[in-house]
């Protein structure tokens, strides 16, 4: 387990993902993600504009207001929704800081972290990086509403007023100035639901 200290764009990273019982499990692989405002203005302003763009142009994507959905596949024969974004044997395929706040903090059940004492210190500056997300995204979202703007309406605009906006943000909190860049767990790991004798325990 890597606890990556990013300001807000830190994330978690497990290695028994590479392990997972993917046909018993609904963990991240099968998720749509949303792609807030925030998101957004961070692709913005590190070089991701052809990202945004590719996200704007799919027609896998739902487009709102304030949100980018990427639709998940949806097999046929009635199997689990696959996440786009997601390789079966390397797992997400774009960069941890890319991710939305979701995916970048995403444990399934069996990874029994928050058991653990030496993580429970961590638990604050998740909660505290939650908190603020939503209070960024909501001002860029209030802002946006009052010029007229929107990812529906007037886009160009819109995408310049957040790319404005984010760059002029405050860095996070001095919360997460307490944590070093990088804390890495050794953690065992718990028997999944229904595992054969090929899953981990």
């Amino acid at each position: 387990m890597v606890f990556h200290n990013a300001g807000m764009r830190s994330g978690i990273e497990c290695s028994l993902c590479a392990r997972c019982p993917r046909d018993r499990i609904q963990g991240c692989c099968t998720i749509s993600p949303v792609f807030l405002l925030t998101d957004i203005g961070y692709f913005l302003n590190n070089g991701g504009d052809e990202f945004v763009n590719d996200l704007l142009d799919s027609p896998y994507v739902d487009v709102s207001a304030d949100q980018l959905t990427v639709n998940a596949i949806d097999p046929a024969g009635g199997g689990r929704p696959v996440c786009r974004f997601h390789h079966p044997e390397v797992g997400c395929r774009i960069p941890l800081s890319y991710r939305n706040m979701v995916c970048r903090q995403f444990l399934c059940p069996n990874v029994k972290l928050w058991q653990d004492v030496r993580a429970r210190r961590w638990v604050d500056f998740w909660l505290y990086l939650q908190e603020e997300e939503i209070r960024r995204q909501q001002l860029l979202a209030d802002e946006c509403a009052k010029q007229g703007f929107s990812l529906l309406v007037r886009r160009r605009e819109c995408l310049q007023l957040i790319r404005s906006m984010y760059r002029d943000l405050q860095p996070a909190a001095s919360l997460t100035d307490g944590y070093p860049e990088m804390e890495i767990l050794i953690l065992e790991p718990t028997r999944w639901p229904l595992a054969t004798s090929n899953h981990p325990r």
